[in-house]
């Protein structure tokens, strides 16, 4: 008679000899072993042996290791998000009475937590300003992080790396920054000095649209150490699946930063000569300093950047998203296809004006689709709502 039970139920331990192209899901929680020394071993440290999928995980680890490559870092740690990469830095590196300086006009999300992080008293303050003597006057006895984005969200301003990671390592204060606009293709932080490199793997590492995903890139001490306490208290552990997908978004991401660079080139020229946007934000049309930083810093641009308008009716800027055809409003950026995302909401105008944008700020990102398609769209929403 037939073992249905034991069919179904049995553990495969066949050993396996074909050589995939691909790399394989591995879609498992728990690893088994062949005897008790095994055992003891393995579990002696999770996160340098196969145990359980909360610590370590071959999929997630192969794209680990390319991580850590790309950016020239020790070693990588993924996670199920970029927040979860963000949250985990800060609850292991921070304590009671530790102070944060924020660069640039970081991404709100990470703001909310450190102010929830009040509660256990930690303090911060918020530098809008790329000036490097104005961002080091911020400096307390009690800093232990300065956090930055470079270019920032928003306003998508470069600051100099080399110069406050300089004097962070003489007061031996932690450098730490979100590289996901420019990815390690186009600047590597760790090589000018910064300690830590966050990702949000959904963005041009996934490149689909289809993930949720970060990482954090340091040297083996310190990401060994966030492994340790943040990633492993706080679970937010990357899905072996996500992870094969970020994989997948690699092969192909050398040629679609090009391709974003050159689209991005293409509709800013444009941008450039119409008289209804009154500022374009990104490095390609930045002033002498940001052009500056640019050739220092960057190998190529991000094609995520921000304008404001010159008419500041945001009955006419609802119009103007309304009218797009190509671009679709949508929330993140990274993938295949241009988005469009208002600050305004229909009610947060203090809160616009307290981050230092201008209410009718759009932030845009440029897809893989014909560049002149989408300067034909963006023409023609102009003149819809503020006319020729």
């Amino acid at each position: 008679m037939t073992d249905f039970d034991t069919i179904c139920n049995e553990v495969q331990k066949k050993k396996r000899t074909y050589r995939p192209m691909s790399p394989e899901i591995v879609l498992t929680s728990s690893f088994y072993f062949d005897d008790f020394n095994e055992y003891a071993e393995a579990t002696s440290n999770e996160f340098e042996h196969y145990v359980y999928t909360r610590g370590t995980n071959p999929t997630t680890e192969l794209l680990e290791e390319k991580l850590a490559k790309m950016e020239e870092g020790e070693r990588c740690k993924v996670f199920a998000s970029g927040m979860g990469a963000i949250s985990a830095t800060f609850f292991t590196m921070l304590k009671a009475n530790d102070h944060v300086i924020f660069v640039n006009t970081v991404y709100g999300t990470t703001v909310s937590l450190i102010r929830y992080m009040e509660r256990y008293q930690i303090s911060y303050d918020i530098v809008n300003s790329t000036d490097t003597d104005v961002i080091l006057s911020y400096i307390k006895d009690e800093t232990h992080i300065i956090y930055m984005e470079s270019p920032s969200s928003q306003k998508f301003e470069l600051i100099d790396l080399e110069a406050i990671a300089k004097v962070a390592k003489q007061k031996d204060i932690i450098t730490v920054i979100d590289n996901t606009w420019a990815t390690p293709i186009y600047q590597r932080p760790l090589v000018h000095g910064i300690d830590i490199v966050i990702h949000s793997c959904s963005k041009y590492i996934g490149g689909h649209s289809d993930i949720v995903a970060g990482a954090v890139i340091s040297s083996k001490q310190t990401v060994e150490l966030i492994e340790e306490k943040g990633f492993l208290y706080l679970g937010a552990t990357c899905s072996p699946l996500n992870s094969y997908l970020a994989l997948r978004g690699l092969r192909t991401m050398p040629v679609r930063m090009r391709q974003f660079t050159k689209n991005i080139c293409t509709v800013l020229d444009y941008l450039s000569t119409d008289k209804r946007i009154k500022k374009i934000h990104h490095p390609y049309c930045g002033n002498a300093w940001q052009k500056q930083l640019a050739e220092k810093y960057l190998d190529g641009y991000g094609s995520l950047f921000g304008i404001d308008m010159v008419d500041d009716d945001l009955e006419k800027l609802k119009v103007f998203v309304n009218a797009l055809q190509v671009f679709t409003l949508g929330v993140s950026w990274g993938g295949f296809e241009s988005l469009v995302l208002p600050v305004f909401k229909g009610n947060n105008q203090q809160a616009i004006i307290d981050r230092g944008l201008d209410v009718t700020h759009l932030r845009i990102y440029v897809g893989l689709e014909n560049p002149q398609e989408l300067i034909e769209d963006i023409k023609a929403a102009l003149t819809i709502a503020y006319g020729k």
